[in-house]
């Protein structure tokens, strides 16, 4: 009597074990069949039972169940477990741990790629949310959007590099993210990886020269990098411009100029390559610590860029301004020399008198089109005032006035 209660009792622990086991089984042919709500609850179950939860056939099956949830286009199916995706990676790297047969090896190795590409489209509708937030000036939002892409990129490359497979795409994309996300330690790692990887990008070293500059604060290394990325890509017109703004902001004026020349027969048709190269001229001729033979020329070669950014673009201020306030500086200059002529000099005065109003004859029509293009610019109204006055325009005298009134 007693063997036989032993046995009976034996035969209901082996069904348990096989009743679990099977549902390992029973998940199988549930996602087999498509029926991914089921197979979910079949192989959580295993996947939570003493009998087979060291098993690496239930974790390897939970993966790739948990995996096919994720990428289901039905939102009741992917709405299963918000967090599918981790808990597919999770399965299956449980699978590799407990699979000491490598009965599983070769599945769990072309499986990974679908779930690290699940990662990587993940990182990129994030980035794409968060253009949108930047577009929309939420900085917090797209910070927090872009800090989320970037670990979706980031987990995407781990399970690249998992499963055998060198991408640097993703390497850049986790860059360009942690930029974004203002993560500029991680930007910067990323980026001198893709240098050193000789990653086919000239963007990489304008990103890694800028955040020397701006963050790093290290003008050397900034412009080593420029320099380096140039020699690279000599053609590439984003990262000559981006090492000018460097010369610029350094006052580096003669190797600014040397890049806006080069920029400006890059792109022909660029307004605002010509009036950066007109404001440049336009700062040698300021320069009192100049020559003469110096600030005449940068004063030729300021009109000539001037008028060509207008050409290009007519409704373009800034130019349209510099241009009126050169030759405004320009009749001044001349009259500052003029008045300390000897009063016996009556002649010189006189020419030198009429070559400054004709300086200002000639600025009007800049600043009267700078006044066009902005009216409610006050510096321009000013200036028009003073030369009206000084030309002796009485009427546009008072109607400048009436402006500046309503203004």
């Amino acid at each position: 009597m007693k063997k036989i209660a032993f046995v009976f009792i034996f035969m209901l622990i082996a069904g348990f074990g096989f009743s679990q086991k099977s549902q390992v089984q029973s998940a199988i042919v549930y996602h087999r069949q498509g029926r991914l709500d089921k197979a979910k609850e079949a192989i959580d179950k295993a996947a939570e039972n003493e009998k087979t939860i060291t098993d690496s056939k239930t974790w390897f099956y939970r993966g790739k169940i948990y995996i096919d949830m994720y990428n289901n286009p039905d939102t009741a199916i992917k709405n299963l477990d918000p967090d599918a995706i981790n808990k597919s990676y999770d399965s299956y790297m449980k699978a590799r741990e407990l699979d000491t047969k490598g009965e599983w090896t070769n599945d769990i190795a072309m499986d990974l790629p679908i779930v690290g590409e699940a990662f990587f489209n993940q990182g990129a509708n994030s980035f794409n949310e968060g253009m949108k937030y930047q577009d929309m000036n939420d900085t917090v939002a797209a910070v927090k959007t872009f800090t989320k892409s970037m670990t979706s990129f980031e987990k995407a490359f781990e399970i690249y590099s998992a499963s055998g497979i060198n991408d640097t795409t993703t390497i850049y994309y986790v860059s360009v993210a942690a930029e974004l996300a203002g993560d500029y330690e991680k930007a910067k790692k990323n980026l001198i990886t893709l240098v050193d990887m000789q990653y086919p990008k000239p963007s990489i070293f304008s990103s890694l020269a800028t955040i020397y500059y701006n963050h790093d604060k290290n003008v050397e290394k900034s412009l080593s990098t420029f320099k380096e990325g140039r020699a690279k890509y000599p053609e590439d017109l984003n990262l000559l411009l981006l090492e000018t703004n460097v010369f610029l902001s350094e006052e580096m004026t003669e190797e600014a100029l040397d890049n806006l020349q080069m920029a400006a027969m890059m792109d022909t048709l660029n307004p605002t390559i010509f009036f950066a190269i007109g404001a440049k001229y336009n700062e040698i001729v300021d320069d009192t610590s100049r020559t003469k033979e110096m600030r005449e020329d940068a004063f030729e070669k300021a009109v000539v860029a001037y008028d060509k950014s207008l050409e290009l673009k007519p409704d373009y201020f800034d130019p349209a301004y510099n241009m009126g306030a050169l030759y405004v500086n320009k009749a001044s200059s001349i009259i500052d020399v003029a008045n300390q002529l000897p009063l016996s000099a009556v002649k010189e005065y006189d020419e030198m008198k009429a070559q400054a109003d004709g300086y200002l004859e000639k600025c009007v029509p800049y600043l009267e089109k700078a006044h066009e293009l902005d009216p409610t610019d006050r510096s321009t109204m000013y200036s028009l005032k003073e030369i009206y006055t000084r030309i002796g325009k009485a009427d546009k005298v008072k109607e400048i006035n009436a402006k500046l009134e309503e203004n």
